[in-house]
């Protein structure tokens, strides 16, 4: 999906997520059940994508990603300064490599 909008969205799941940008951390979110997206594809073709559940959930959560917010910042303010402590415990562990 190239510049995808997020031109529909309605009902509600709350369910667990992570990201790519931060291994191991999980946390749960809530989001839309169902989404639709205007994108275009790689031809520049302008598509409409209609999904629910997990595919809704994945939209959402990438769509966030272009207008500069990652899943954390859908947390408590306390519940994002634990993981920002597991993530800092890790990282002296060598086991957790900022990219």
């Amino acid at each position: 999906m190239i510049n995808p909008e997020v031109i529909h969205v309605e009902g509600e799941q709350n369910g667990e997520e992570g990201c790519l940008s931060f291994p191991g951390i999980f946390t749960p979110v809530e989001r839309s059940l169902r989404a639709v997206v205007r994108a275009h594809d790689i031809n520049g073709k302008e598509i409409e994508i209609d999904e629910t559940e997990l595919t809704a959930r994945c939209m959402l959560h990438e769509t966030d990603h272009c207008d500069g917010i990652v899943f954390l910042d859908k947390m408590s303010a306390l519940k994002r300064e634990l993981v920002k402590r597991k993530i800092k415990k890790l990282q002296k562990a060598g086991k957790w490599i900022a990219k």
